[in-house]
């Protein structure tokens, strides 16, 4: 009987000058025990014990079964476990050629599939230079359905090999033949969403024949990769780390203004009867606490909110089903008042977003008013942009996570026609792979509205807001317009230690000129308004003058002549709106302007913190 030495390290991935006979290479892939030793067998050929004492994931190495130029023919395997036994546990004939090398694999684990010889005939001739040769087998017998055992083949860019994307238990890939290098491979299921068996990059270099086995059945014997090589040499594949489970964590935040003082918002939160938190108040955070981290789901899960702590009957009860390695954040909104106490569970997905972006969630949790419909704000830029047709959001409502490029922001919260500005956050700078959920909160009445966010990492802040816009300053001096009128437009000056301000206002005729006036300089019907007079807090009321009598860039007189009224009211340092009317002509009407240039805003908005004296 040949002496046969089993290979457990990976050797020289070459292909051996062998002899060209018959020959078969035993490999025993059948995970039908939970232990080594139990898997043990004995392989006759013929009716003659050919090995004994071979265990799961050990090859016999090519044994000559025939002379060259002789056909073994018809040959009976017989394999018998435990070694030696009376009754074959597998038995097999195959019809063997001459001059022709073989692989004769157990697979199978007798329980999700039967226990089975798989023949394959083995093309040891050399690869095209530079390349390599490779076969993929499905030996892994994890699904008792046969369509249950499909799975794809894949680089770990999750790129499929060879079209190997529905493998299923015994089938093979055939030879593929590809360029020498470093492969980074997995078996998938067939869908490429979860990972089966990752094997770690292994370095294939040119002239290399390997056949590659998925093996294990995750029961008795775990999954894995067994290579066998063009010169009859095998070894297990390592595999790459497997990540450890992710835990499942609750973030929990008190975002519910039912008192006015601070310290009594105090709550204590309860976990399936368990007190996990105590004395918190209101815009605090506990930051992400950990529910499970063996990888199961901690499933229906009871959270109970006392105030004050400790109490003796909850304020707010919710029962939510917690996933398995599943972020999640839970928040205590309403105020008892406007809207009822409750806790909102939300599903967070701190995945890293794409290069050069941060991901935004919204969440409207400011009980201002006692109707859902009187809550609704849009989400809008400060240049009156709405966010991602985020209007009409109502209390309670959160977005899904928006991916947007990393920059500095600068949003508001607004009524949903966006004609006032309840929030107004000051500019925030949100870097690359951010992760944040913004809550709007406050009610109005016993908590100031406001911005509140949680990151990714658990931490928390309260936002800061723009000073309240009260009163004009100088800062909102400049050229203001109406894009839908462009080349139109206005000139404002505010004189704060006047209370006063003045408006050139630049535009046209309401018709064409009739072709007989001429003009050196413009056109006929361009007209030059100007108005002037006083404001209070944020709204001026002017008297508009009609300039008539100049001569271009000469001394004579002109007469100022007053044509009408205009109101003007801004909504902050970038937008206002303006009502005029134009006696003689009839003329009345609204027109929303902003600034031109947005290069001023942060002026104007630093001048807000400290009132004009």
């Amino acid at each position: 009987m040949n002496k046969i030495k089993f290979l457990t390290q990976l050797g020289l991935l070459t292909t051996a000058t062998v002899s060209m006979a018959t020959q078969v290479n035993v490999n025993h892939l059948a995970p039908f025990a939970n232990t080594l030793e139990g898997t043990a067998v004995s392989i006759n050929v013929n009716g003659d014990e050919a090995l004994s004492g071979v265990q799961f994931l050990q090859s016999s190495g090519y044994i000559e079964l025939a002379e060259t130029g002789v056909a073994p023919g018809m040959t009976m395997l017989d394999v018998f476990a435990p070694p030696g036994g009376d009754t074959a546990a597998i038995s097999a004939t195959v019809d063997l050629a001459a001059d022709t090398f073989y692989s004769v694999s157990a697979i199978g684990d007798g329980v999700n599939q039967p226990l089975s010889l798989l023949p394959l005939v083995d093309d040891n001739t050399a690869p095209a230079d530079g390349n390599f040769k490779i076969r993929i087998i499905h030996a892994a017998p994890f699904a008792a359905d046969i369509n249950d055992t499909a799975a794809s083949i894949r680089l770990d860019d999750e790129t499929v090999v060879g079209g190997l994307d529905n493998v299923l238990f015994g089938q093979n890939s055939g030879y593929l033949e590809l360029p020498a290098g470093n492969y980074d491979l997995n078996v998938s299921t067939a869908d490429g969403s979860t990972r089966l068996i990752d094997i770690a990059p292994l370095d294939l270099a040119a002239g290399t024949i390997v056949n590659v086995f998925a093996t294990g059945d995750g029961v008795n014997q775990p999954v894995g990769a067994y290579a066998v090589f063009g010169d009859g040499t095998a070894a297990t594949l390592a595999l790459e780390a497997a990540e450890p489970p992710a835990p499942t964590r609750v973030n929990v935040a008190h975002l519910a203004p039912f008192a006015e003082a601070l310290d009594d918002t105090a709550v204590s939160i309860d976990v399936n009867g368990n007190q996990v938190l105590t004395d918190v108040k209101y815009k605090q955070a506990s930051g992400y606490l950990t529910l499970a981290d063996d990888g199961s789901a901690p499933g229906s899960t009871l959270l109970e909110v006392f105030a004050p702590p400790g109490g003796d009957t909850a304020a707010i009860t919710a029962e939510v089903d917690l996933a398995a390695e599943t972020d999640y954040t839970v928040v205590a909104i309403g105020d008892g008042a406007n809207q009822p106490l409750s806790l909102l569970p939300l599903v967070d997905d701190n995945s890293t977003p794409a290069d050069g972006a941060f991901k935004l969630r919204i969440v409207h949790a400011a009980p201002f008013a006692d109707t859902l419909a009187d809550t609704a704000v849009s989400i809008r830029t400060d240049g009156g942009d709405v966010v991602a047709g985020l209007t009409g959001v109502e209390f309670g409502a959160a977005t899904d996570y928006l991916e947007l490029p990393a920059g500095t922001y600068d949003l508001n919260v607004s009524t949903p026609d966006g004609s006032a500005r309840l929030i107004d956050l000051a500019p925030v700078t949100l870097g690359a792979g951010d992760v944040v959920t913004v809550f709007a909160i406050g009610d109005g009445a016993n908590q100031e509205l406001g911005f509140f966010a949680l990151f990714g990492d658990g931490s928390s802040a309260a936002l800061a807001t723009e000073p309240p816009f009260t009163s004009l300053t100088a800062g909102l001096n400049g050229s203001w317009y109406n894009p839908a009128t462009n080349g139109q437009g206005f000139s404002i000056e505010v004189f704060p230690e006047l209370g006063s301000m003045s408006i050139a206002w630049y535009t046209f005729d309401t018709t064409f000129a009739d072709g007989n006036e001429t003009a050196v300089v413009g056109e006929p019907n361009h007209r030059w308004l100007t108005a002037q007079g006083p404001f209070d807090g944020t709204r001026g009321e002017l008297i508009v003058y009609l300039t008539e009598g100049g001569i271009f860039n000469q001394d004579n007189a002109v007469n100022l002549t007053e044509v009408g009224t205009l109101n003007i009211d801004f909504n902050d340092c970038r937008t206002a709106m303006v009502d005029f009317t134009l006696d003689d002509s009839g003329l009345t009407g609204m027109i929303p302007i902003q600034r031109i240039s947005g290069s001023t805003v942060e002026f104007c908005e630093s001048t807000l913190a400290v009132p004009a004296q």
